[in-house]
């Protein structure tokens, strides 16, 4: 567990820096008795084991040692960290415990801690010699209650054991390159495998909130971070004409594909490496994407393509992508129609289209649910905006098709900063379509594309954009 990792280096490298909390650095040592101390105070809860808690800590730095507090007493955590009661599901009245450090949740929690300063203060001014409870750690134990992205709405929740949540930071740690060197920024709150694996080596976990990811990447020397394609192009966008190109940075890229022209740029101006992973909360980090979109698949996978009926398909064929892998959970707690949906004969469907290129070569085309119907044309929305995304200099594109008064389906692109002028725009959006045959199409400029917080982008509230700009729009021919 990573609790007994930093241990290990509070005891051998008790000085060297495991976190710094925007500018404060915090040594292991000071790390491990915080962890310790923490623990202490969850333990007057005399929460039984497996206990579920709920931690809403708007503080990185403290919410990440509660983290690790429960993971030291077996009890199973979930961050709720300000996700509205419908987009966590079920919310927090199933919970034997929440902490949190806003109010209007007290009245939902069957037991409510508030974590304003004096619970925290009080927490580590625990003596430093303090014991907490021993808990035998099993492989089986529950330890994690995560959340699905929720694309469709409602987040769908998964129970990870112990060793399901070991091997999720295995892979970060095998695929990451992390050393004793490495300076990982945390962009994504609620991620867990990359910054725990670059502790597990002893490096340094950098927590930043006052200034810009490309300022923090600069000032802090970061060596890994994890962003989400839309985050990347958004750098890549504000990156100044004098910004210098850190001689190392790792980017770690997860929840939609990276586009070669992103990729490319990213790697010319603040990358010296991009890697690109597919997977899904559900089974993991399925494959490694290169350049030319084509994943390979990671040890301990096994993927098959499928056509509707689940008849496997051979190689070169595109069908319905279903997975399994060496650890993944049976189903989803408390949501037996999508656990029936996804999860069927020991395989995971994932809602993606894909092709087998070869023996573990797989290329994801885009989501099954989203596959767009344009006259006898079947396409993938994300094969339109990899294409139309360089061609009007755009920071981000969203794809969706919606029906005419006829009923039939039509193209609709939304695109957001973008130095171009309109008539520029459809100009180029007319050129870059006029290969799929789509005939009319419309286009409106946008604030942001609406995605969710692993960078998916959230069709049926697109949908919604254009329909409230309906009356405004003109149609163009592709």
């Amino acid at each position: 567990m990573t609790p007994d990792f930093i241990r290990f280096h509070a005891a051998q490298r008790p000085d060297a820096v495991a976190v710094v909390d925007n500018g404060q650095p915090v040594t292991y040592s000071q790390f491990a008795g915080d962890i310790r101390k923490v623990a202490a105070a969850l333990a007057a809860f005399e929460l039984p084991r497996a206990a579920k808690v709920a931690l809403d800590c708007s503080d990185r730095y403290h919410d990440w040692l509660l983290r690790l507090a429960c993971e030291e007493l077996c009890l199973v955590s979930t961050t709720f960290a300000g996700r509205a009661s419908a987009k966590f599901g079920q919310g927090v009245a199933d919970f034997d415990l929440v902490l949190s450090d806003r109010s209007g949740l007290e009245g939902e929690a069957r037991r409510f801690q508030s974590l304003g300063p004096d619970w925290i203060e009080r927490a580590l001014a625990i003596p430093d010699t303090i014991e907490i409870p021993a808990c035998a750690k099993r492989p089986e134990d529950p330890l994690r209650i995560l959340l699905t992205s929720g694309t469709t709405g409602t987040a769908k929740r998964l129970l990870y054991s112990r060793q399901m949540h070991e091997r999720s930071i295995e892979q970060s740690l095998w695929y990451g390159g992390f050393t004793q060197r490495a300076r990982y920024l945390l962009v994504i709150p609620f991620t867990v495998g990359a910054p725990a694996a670059c502790l597990r080596m002893g490096g340094t976990v950098v927590l930043e909130t006052r200034m810009s990811l490309r300022e923090a990447i600069a000032v802090h020397a970061i060596t890994h971070t994890t962003v989400p394609p839309i985050q990347l192009v958004q750098m890549l966008e504000t990156l100044p004409e004098g910004f210098v190109k850190p001689t190392a940075l790792t980017i770690l890229s997860f929840g939609a594909a990276v586009a070669k022209g992103v990729r490319e740029r990213a790697l010319a101006r603040i990358a010296t490496e991009v890697l690109d992973l597919y997977g899904t909360n559900e089974v993991g980090f399925l494959s490694a994407v290169g350049d030319s979109g084509i994943g390979t698949i990671w040890p301990g996978a096994e993927i098959e393509i499928v056509d509707d009926r689940g008849r496997v398909l051979p190689y070169g064929e595109l069908g319905r992508i279903r997975v399994r892998t060496d650890c993944m959970p049976e189903g989803y707690l408390d949501d037996p129609e999508a656990t029936s949906r996804h999860f069927r004969s020991g395989w995971f469907y994932v809602g993606d289209m894909g092709v087998l290129q070869g023996p573990r070569r797989l290329r994801v085309v885009g989501r099954s649910d989203d596959l767009l119907n344009i006259g006898w044309n079947k396409i993938v929305p994300e094969a339109i905006e990899a294409l139309v995304l360089d061609a009007v200099g755009a920071a981000d594109i969203g794809v969706c098709a919606l029906p005419n008064a006829d009923g039939v389906e039509e193209i609709h692109v939304a695109f957001a900063a973008t130095r171009l002028g309109d008539q520029t725009v459809a100009q180029r959006l007319q050129q870059a379509l006029a290969r799929f045959q789509l005939g009319r199409f419309y286009a409106i400029r946008v604030p942001a594309v609406p995605r969710n917080g692993a960078g998916k982008i959230e069709r049926e509230r697109l949908k919604s954009i254009f329909r409230e700009h309906r009356a405004m729009m003109s149609p163009r021919t592709g």
